[in-house]
């Protein structure tokens, strides 16, 4: 059996081996649940499930850092990493993980939300009856009122689904443009000079008009958070930008797709985070910052660069990919601690931790320059 068949045979092992342990996991929380008399559905039936599923994939990030960084288990990781279709496989294994991941949380966090609904919590109140003593006032309208509601009427909502499709729309035909027309040089000098340069400066402008709003209905909590998202994700898309200055290629540039495709994911992150009010748009930042290494991966692998073998780990893309799913499973955790409450405190810590460590591993991937 060749080392590949091998390499196979033990990953699908790991697999099954994370499964068992997470039935068992399932198993003995619903045993904790109905021996206490809690409702298995309830957050307080399944903390123990929550907390010892944590464990487990500490446990196995754990080991992924470790197979990773070193020959590990397998012992032919290095002949592995270097394969490109292994690479491709893995990229896609993950993405289907990560889908499979947001599905399973978000089914959570809409379940807990049920559950902890108030009975007939949407049923409409019903107005008293007025009491026969009561006299009928008629209302005077006025001729400017009467013309603020005929606005009033006029105006409706825009659907989300054309807003979308019209931004869509445009993006369909700057690649068509790309693809058909343009070459491999041009292509480059569009996403150089035009694409990057305009999206660091809508960042900025987004970044001033944050900071310009003196009142907000958000919590000082929240703010923080989201600031130190938005600052971090915008840092990123600058990094982004020296990146394709470094490894363009000129003639042999190919990546357009996918450095278009980057900056129209920062501005979605970017508007969720700064413009919605939902608590899962923190979760949905972390995710982000899981898929950034994959996406960097995928361009180096479309434009064909290697790195130096004088690089070590800590130089690649896989600690911040494991840190941002660190800080995505504690986002989680502390969501369903939570169980609905708008609070943000412990979640601050976390962002500022995370952050903090992410600047540390930048300033560490940093190649040594020859003096």
């Amino acid at each position: 059996m060749d080392s590949r068949s091998v390499i196979f045979l033990e990953v699908m092992a790991g697999i099954a081996i994370v499964g068992v342990l997470a039935f068992l996991i399932f198993l003995v929380g619903r045993a904790m649940a109905q021996s206490r008399g809690s409702h298995p559905g309830s957050l307080a039936g399944r903390w123990y499930q929550y907390l010892l599923a944590a464990l487990l994939v500490v446990v196995v990030i754990i080991l992924c850092v470790w197979q990773f960084s070193t020959d590990g288990l397998l012992g032919q990781a290095a002949d592995w990493r270097a394969d490109g279709r292994a690479i491709t496989f893995f990229v896609i294994m993950l993405i289907v993980v990560a889908l499979g991941l947001v599905g399973f949380v978000i089914y959570l966090i809409v379940h807990a939300a049920r559950q902890g609904a108030p009975q007939g919590a949407g049923a409409p109140a019903q107005a008293a009856p007025a009491a026969p003593t009561e006299r009928l006032v008629t209302p005077v309208v006025t001729p400017a009122a009467a013309a603020n509601a005929a606005e009033e009427v006029a105006t409706q909502a825009t659907a989300p689904g054309v807003r979308l499709l019209g931004l869509l729309a445009l993006l369909v035909a700057f690649l068509l443009l790309n693809w058909i027309f343009l070459t491999k040089a041009d292509q480059l000098f569009v996403v150089q000079n035009l694409i990057y340069p305009a999206g660091l400066a809508v960042a900025l402008v987004l970044l001033f008009d944050k900071a310009a709003r003196g009142w907000n209905v958000k919590s000082g909590a929240e703010n923080f958070r989201e600031w130190l998202l938005c600052d971090a994700v915008t840092f990123l898309l600058i990094l982004g930008f020296v990146n394709l200055h470094h490894f363009g290629g000129g003639e042999a540039y190919s990546a357009m797709f996918w450095d278009v495709l980057y900056v129209a994911l920062f501005f979605l992150i970017f508007w969720i985070l700064d413009r919605t009010l939902t608590r899962l748009r923190f979760l949905l930042a972390h995710l982000y910052l899981i898929g950034l290494p994959l996406l960097l991966l995928i361009w180096r692998a479309v434009q064909g660069v290697s790195m130096s073998a004088e690089l070590t780990w800590w130089s690649s893309i896989w600690p911040f990919f494991f840190l941002a799913i660190i800080a995505f499973v504690l986002e989680i955790i502390v969501i369903l601690l939570q169980a609905g409450e708008n609070k943000h405190g412990l979640g601050a810590v976390k962002d500022a931790v995370f952050v903090a460590i992410y600047g540390i591993l930048l300033i560490v991937a940093v190649p040594e320059a020859d003096i």
